[in-house]
């Protein structure tokens, strides 16, 4: 029985010597490592990196290379740069003739290549090899610079050194986690990290998802995908307004316009010459060169008489006649008279091109508007109401509505 636990009180000891860290030490200008006070490993390298298990990144003669707790050169001294990407991947990086440019590559724990430096950029996300590959076309060379057309394209490859995606794609965005929106050339399309394309390649135009649905465009027609690819609403429209909730606003090629539904049913329809984003469940729009509120069905609210309007989003609504400004609630219910010459809201104004991506953040509990009337100026809410009284100085103004901000 004693013996049995010298045995395992000589492995435990063994065992953590053996795990303790390597530190770094330098000494005159060089370094090396480290056990405690003991050194293991002699200063010799230019530099030295932490080891990752039982591998460190140094440099010699000004190339990295890779050892060993036993000093032994596991990877040659031949790249410029060498990084871990994890404890059998390692990212390699040689300098070309150009500032900052590198040739890039991958090798494998035991030195073998999985990719040849040959592309500008390499990153490692849900083990997968995403890389960026540049091809320059020298234009001319002086003495001191070249001036370059330079092409960069994308593509993916396996842990293995295996194309999943050939790098030829001019462009790469996320959509999820393992989805991507890629262009070659003129044309766009959607694909999944494993290779699997979703949708062709050949929508003109490809926009950012929204309740599910992208704004996709071919020729000159849009319509909208899914996050599977498939084309809910045919391209058949001159355009289209991201969904914000669960609705869009359209225009034909014929000029109608109106308001569909996320599943490509359109609820109503006009010959408005600008019809704007719903939202509070209305809409301006215009007519004749005149201004006006519609609900969803259509209805007016607010007549069609006003030179401009301001919409903030979710928040005050506010149409001009005759030079002067009047504030109304969603339903058309006027709330102050045309008596202001000037209001500026401060959250999100609508969109002039009839889509939201923002939503208002203007740091007050309400809808707020800075107004001008009669060289007076005041603050009111989107009720119409006085929140800020009319005062002779800007100043004084700015200073009250700036303690009424959300700290």
């Amino acid at each position: 029985m004693n013996n049995i636990f010298k045995i395992l009180f000589f492995n435990i000891i063994s065992v953590t010597c053996y795990s303790q860290e390597l530190k770094i030490f330098e000494a005159d200008g060089l370094f090396g490592f480290k056990n405690n006070n003991d050194i293991a490993i002699n200063a010799q390298y230019q530099y030295a990196n932490e080891f990752l298990g039982d591998k460190a990144i140094v440099y010699k003669n000004n190339k990295a290379g890779v050892i060993n707790k036993n000093n032994k050169v596991i990877i040659p001294f031949k790249y410029d740069k060498i990084y871990f990407f994890d404890d059998s991947l390692l990212y390699v990086k040689n300098r070309t003739k150009y500032s900052h440019e590198y040739e890039c590559g991958v090798i494998n724990k035991n030195n073998k290549v999985v990719l040849p430096l040959k592309f500008s950029k390499i990153y490692l996300k849900n083990e997968k090899l995403f890389v960026e590959k540049q091809r320059d076309s020298l234009i001319s060379e002086t003495r001191f610079t070249d001036t370059r057309s330079i092409k960069k394209t994308y593509g993916i490859y396996d842990l293995n050194g295996k194309p999943i995606l050939e790098p030829v794609y001019d462009w790469f965005k996320k959509i999820g986690s393992d989805t991507l929106r890629v262009r070659k050339g003129h044309f766009s399309a959607m694909v999944k990290t494993n290779g699997k394309f979703l949708t062709d390649l050949k929508y003109t135009a490809f926009g950012d998802f929204h309740n599910n649905r992208a704004a996709v465009r071919i020729d000159s027609s849009y319509g909208f995908i899914d996050k599977s690819g498939f084309e809910v609403i045919k391209p058949t429209f001159y355009s289209v307004s991201k969904y914000y909730n669960d609705i869009t606003v359209f225009r034909k090629h014929n000029g109608q316009v109106g308001f569909m539904n996320i599943n490509g049913k359109i609820f109503y329809e006009s010959d408005y010459e600008i019809l704007r984003y719903p939202h509070l469940n209305c809409a301006a729009a215009r007519k004749n060169k005149k201004w006006g509120l519609i609900d969803l069905n259509g209805n007016i609210l607010i007549s069609f008489i006003h030179n401009g309007y301001i919409r903030e989003f979710e928040g005050i609504i506010a149409f001009k006649k005759n030079e002067k400004w009047a504030t109304f609630n969603h339903k058309g219910k006027q709330l102050t008279e045309y008596k202001f010459d000037s209001i500026f809201v401060f959250g999100s104004k609508e969109s002039p091109s009839s889509s939201f991506w923002n939503l208002k953040k203007n740091g007050f509990k309400e809808s707020l508007a800075f107004v001008q009337e009669s060289n007076m100026y005041a603050v009111i809410n989107y009720k119409g109401e006085y929140v800020i009284p009319l005062n002779k100085s800007k100043n004084q103004v700015f200073e009250l509505l700036e303690k009424l901000k959300i700290r």
